[in-house]
């Protein structure tokens, strides 16, 4: 009986590994928009602070300085927020290469299973037919045989 064929599995797990490699690129998309964002912020602050810094020194409202500090905060917090957000899009991009390699592992051993399996079905049915071939030279062997002692 013929071994079952793995093509269906093994077009399966190539699904998955397709699906595995969206996912990492996915992810990899996403984190490198929220380090743009995060830069930006960080360059907003920067901004902010060093205007801050210039209007003190020329001389400001006190409700000027104010609301330039509150802005500044507000931008920090922003910039907390940002970095934790940053922190799990990074726990998701490992999770998503671990499940990627994962994927392509599996995949490569059906792969290998398969070659294998059907290596030892091949070599299962040249025994087959080298034992049939020698069934059939001594039934042949046989019948000249017998014929050769008759004649006699």
């Amino acid at each position: 009986m013929k071994p079952f064929a793995l093509n269906t599995v093994l077009n399966y797990r190539k699904r998955l590994e397709e699906i595995a490699q969206h996912r990492l690129f996915e992810a990899e998309k996403n984190a490198t928009l929220i380090e743009q964002t995060l830069q930006r912020e960080k360059n907003l602050l920067k901004k902010q602070v060093e205007t801050s810094n210039k209007l003190q020194a020329k001389g400001i409202d006190i409700t000027e300085l104010i609301r330039y500090e509150q802005m500044i905060y507000k931008i920090k917090d922003n910039i907390a927020a940002i970095q934790k957000k940053l922190f799990e899009k990074k726990n998701i991009l490992r999770e998503e290469r671990e499940n990627l390699i994962l994927r392509s592992k599996q995949r490569q051993i059906m792969e290998q299973l398969k070659l294998r399996q059907n290596k030892n079905w091949s070599s299962y049915l040249n025994k087959k037919e080298a034992a049939m071939l020698d069934e059939i030279a001594i039934i042949r062997h046989e019948k000249t045989s017998s014929k050769q002692n008759s004649e006699l």
